[in-house]
């Protein structure tokens, strides 16, 4: 089976060969095992620098998103199977597929299908999506029950972390908290609720160019950063030191019908760290509460530093927390678990489709559309 995966430009990801040698020495977290169990290629916009010249010319006055998406179009036929990770691929190539009649199989990895836009989209085109895959079950419910997706057609699975390389480490020490991450921080929250502390913590959050963060408003808003908090982004490697250090991980969130922060807080969990998380709608598939960490009310300051000072105190239990936290990463969210079950997912699509095909050629019925 071969597939061909449309993922988001500028990850900032080294060519395959660095990619892998960094994965090898320990620096990054691992990502070829994707492209490898899935026999992948992988279109970003390295890829997109090694097409026919017209179709380059073509791409050139193109945004790149939109040139990933007719690129995919044109080799549609040479793979099993096309995947799509993230809306803005999948939804405009469904409607491509579906405005040329083209039907081939077409996977949709998926994280945040309940904005309105998105949502109207989605039901318009998922006629030519064959499986959905998505890890948070508000999105699921949303799909199946608000847009009328089939269940059939959704996967579900839990979200991933490398568990090899987000592993519990010695550091001396562990005098300091953490909190990671960009998408629906509420670090104005978690500023107000230390301000009145000791407790040293260190932000790791960066901004990209072009994108409008809630946390950088919310971070300008507050009167001044204390002392004892210090912001700045971290690299892998310097991240797992981070966390390492921390007696446990801070991740507070905006309300938002989505699993923002379930990176982190995996990362977290696979550290062997307790998480103190907010409680909103759409994060409530990872923490088991007072067994791998704590939920607070959102945007609520006095809340969170009540259990930020309570963890802070009772280091047994964080620690105890965090070894909770390791076990049920290992249990559910592997990477490697991840990757076989999209590989399954695939190739049973593959299998049904040409199941399907079979019988309508043994039935004189065949539609070339599907050829």
């Amino acid at each position: 089976m071969r597939t061909l995966t449309l993922v988001s430009a500028g990850s900032g990801l080294p060519d395959a060969a660095e990619l892998r040698r960094r994965e090898d020495a320990d620096e990054m977290p691992r990502s070829s095992l994707f492209r490898d169990i899935l026999n992948s290629d992988i279109l970003d916009e390295r890829f997109l620098e090694n097409v026919p010249r017209i179709r380059s010319r073509l791409y050139a006055r193109s945004p790149v998103p939109l040139a990933q998406v007719m690129e995919a179009f044109a080799l549609r036929n040479r793979y099993d199977a096309v995947i799509s990770w993230a809306e803005h691929l999948g939804l405009p190539l469904a409607g491509l597929f579906k405005a040329t009649g083209s039907r081939p199989v077409h996977i949709a990895l998926f994280s945040w299908i309940s904005r309105p836009k998105k949502a109207l989209l989605l039901k318009r085109v998922h006629s030519h999506i064959d499986r959905i895959i998505l890890w948070s079950s508000v999105q699921r419910d949303y799909a199946i029950n608000q847009i009328g997706i089939p269940p059939s057609k959704i996967a579900f699975t839990n979200w991933y972390v490398d568990q090899k390389f987000w592993r519990p480490m010695d550091s001396p020490g562990q005098d300091m908290i953490c909190s990671v991450g960009r998408e629906m921080r509420d670090y104005g929250t978690l500023i107000e609720s230390l301000r009145d502390t000791d407790i040293p913590c260190h932000i790791a959050a960066k901004t990209y160019p072009g994108k409008d963060d809630n946390w950088i408003a919310l971070l300008s808003r507050t009167d001044s950063i204390p002392q004892h908090v210090s912001v700045g982004p971290k690299n892998p490697v310097e991240l797992r030191q981070l966390y390492a250090r921390s007696r446990f991980v801070v991740i507070p969130i905006l309300p938002t019908d989505t699993d923002n922060g379930v990176t982190c807080i995996l990362e977290a969990m696979a550290m062997g760290k307790a998480v103190i998380c907010s409680r909103v709608n759409g994060q409530r598939d990872v923490i088991q509460e007072g067994k791998t960490g704590i939920y607070v009310p959102p945007q609520d300051p006095r809340a969170l530093r009540e259990a930020i000072a309570h963890l802070w105190a009772n280091p047994e239990m964080a620690a105890r927390m965090g070894e909770e936290g390791r076990a049920y990463i290992r249990k559910h969210h592997t990477f490697d678990a991840w990757v076989s079950g999209v590989r399954n997912i695939v190739e049973d699509t593959v299998r049904s489709r040409r199941s399907a095909l079979r019988n309508e050629k043994s039935e004189g019925k065949i539609d070339l559309r599907y050829t």
